[in-house]
């Protein structure tokens, strides 16, 4: 009798076994290939950092494929956000000629990871209206060059559907630190009050396969 209580338990654990390896595939596939970083190389000092984000498909161009982008997130952890994003449809910076604009540029921003507009996901609480530094989309590869540690800009207090409502404020200052704590893929949902804007969350936040920083 224990043997044979021995041999189902070993065919158990193997059932189980191929369940698991014959899963996780299926897990990864649901997953954007432009979303799923396959690498990410940073490079920071004192003044500036540069980074290149590889991605296992071609990063869209287009505005096709949704609201989304890339962010480095450092020691300065949610006060200090670098990322850059496309997102036809939602005008925020002032990079972009129209809201219909899905060139791809670059803010700071703050979130707020307790906000009753974005539940479980956090909501951008400020944003730069400028672009710090530059970012070209290579591909399979996102290049961000040139981005000052330091960057004082104006808040975007409401993006806009088009340029009549998009709402401006104060001055605002970030500080990023010099150690790189993650890079992630991310989408973008806004949230409408009638017709505007009342909040943008991030959503599928999915973190870099590899990072290396120095």
């Amino acid at each position: 009798m224990k043997e044979k209580i021995s041999i189902f338990i070993l065919g158990l654990l193997g059932v189980l076994a191929i369940t698991i390896l014959t899963s996780a595939p299926v897990i990864a596939d649901t997953l954007e290939g432009f979303l799923n970083i396959r690498k990410a190389v940073v490079e920071v000092d004192d003044h500036q950092l540069d980074a290149q984000i590889r991605t296992h498909e071609l990063i869209p161009t287009n505005g096709e494929e949704g609201a989304f982008g890339y962010a480095i997130i450092t020691d300065k952890g949610l006060d200090a956000v670098i990322v850059t994003t496309s997102h036809a449809g939602v005008l925020d910076s002032k990079e972009q000629d129209d809201a219909d604009d899905p060139i791809f540029h670059n803010h700071f921003v703050a979130l707020d990871d307790n906000s009753k507009e974005c539940g479980d996901d956090p909501k951008i609480e400020k944003i730069t209206y400028e672009s710090p530094g530059e970012v070209d989309i290579e591909k399979r590869k996102a290049l961000l060059e040139n981005i000052p540690l330091k960057f004082e800009g104006t808040n975007v207090d409401r993006p806009g559907t088009d340029k009549h409502d998009i709402e401006l404020g104060e001055d605002i200052k970030f500080k990023a630190g010099t150690d790189v704590q993650d890079v992630v893929s991310f989408k973008l949902d806004p949230k409408f009050d009638d017709d505007k804007i009342e909040a943008i969350c991030v959503t599928d936040i999915e973190p870099a396969g590899d990072v290396k920083a120095g």
